[in-house]
């Protein structure tokens, strides 16, 4: 089941963006003493975070599997997507977790993956997309790159003397479907949550063009570690 929860007087003041460019109501302004950056040490280094004074969530300010751009205004790399369906047997965003925890080296202080409401105040809905700016995203052109190369990987091949069709090899299948799940989740802007409905993790969609709430189903969305903000006397 999908519900959509996005304000239709935003969707109806704002003109059409051909990228992930954020546009905003008229007047909106982010408030600028809610979201506090920093930098913490682990055991790969320095980290950039975002203190969430208004939750007392703490963020990382990078999807799981990028790091902070030279200039520091955005994100790059590709990103972690995780299956959003899991079984007793293989639940790929307890091993995420788990491997984020060992490489950051915070056991006081454990990573995980946030709950959908926890996740839901990370969504703006003055803005399309719904981003606050104080936490960073993937750059639209990572997203328009990654549908490039899904398009290539996943194009029909035929053989110019039959003029059949060419069954792909398990490898272009393999990484068809691997471009297509990235694909979709950096065009969409989807983020996982350790939340369920009995049909997979349940997701939120920062690009509005879809659902904003998706309860379940099967995707690949990536993932906003969080925690409490740590009290640094303990």
């Amino acid at each position: 089941m999908h519900h959509s929860l996005f304000p239709l007087l935003l969707t109806a003041a704002l003109l059409p963006v051909a990228s992930q460019a954020r546009v905003c109501l008229p007047g909106y302004q982010d408030d600028d003493t809610r979201f506090v950056s920093e930098l913490i040490d682990t055991a790969e280094g320095k980290l950039q975070v975002v203190n969430d004074k208004a939750t007392g969530l703490q963020w990382l300010y990078c999807p799981y599997g990028q790091q902070v751009s030279d200039n520091g205004s955005g994100c790059e790399g590709m990103p972690e997507v995780i299956n959003s369906r899991a079984n007793p047997s293989d639940n790929p965003l307890m091993t995420i977790i788990m491997q984020a925890n060992d490489r950051l080296g915070s056991p006081a202080h454990p990573w995980r993956a946030p709950d959908i409401k926890e996740l839901f105040t990370l969504y703006n809905p003055q803005c399309q997309p719904g981003t606050y700016s104080a936490v960073g995203f993937p750059d639209p052109q990572l997203a328009a790159d990654t549908e490039t190369l899904k398009q290539r990987a996943c194009e029909a091949r035929y053989d110019p003397v039959t003029n059949e069709y060419i069954e792909p090899t398990e490898e272009q299948a393999q990484a068809c479907n691997k471009l297509t799940e990235q694909s979709n989740a950096l065009t969409m802007l989807q983020f996982i949550s350790d939340s369920s409905s009995g049909d997979g993790y349940n997701y939120l969609q920062f690009e509005p063009s879809h659902e904003v709430f998706n309860e379940g189903g099967y995707s690949a969305p990536m993932l906003r570690l969080v925690r409490p903000i740590p009290n640094h006397s303990e």
